[in-house]
């Protein structure tokens, strides 16, 4: 998603890759939409993702969430994709 509007279908080919903590955290981001980094780093930890920052850090580099400044958002695209229903997270 960094390179152009990914469709559904590569969205959940790339949700498939994706190990529980990784789905966990983007159904947190799907609640919370942005969260700044400190806050997102103790709530995630206290829903059991073990190193939030190794999470956050691999969901970034697949597009699925953007870092802004002191804060993490989950990406239009995901979000669009979610809400037309063409992907389940």
């Amino acid at each position: 998603m960094t390179q152009g509007t990914r469709g559904g279908d590569d969205l959940a080919a790339i949700l498939k890759s994706l190990g529980e903590e990784e789905l966990a955290t983007l159904r947190y981001f799907l609640r919370y939409r942005s969260v700044g980094e400190i806050l997102a780093s103790r709530e995630l930890r206290a829903m059991g993702i073990k190193n939030p920052s190794k999470i956050l850090a691999k969901l970034v580099s697949l597009g699925l969430i953007k870092r802004g400044i002191g804060c993490y958002t989950i990406s239009k695209e995901v979000l669009d994709a979610f809400r037309r229903g063409e992907i389940e997270i």
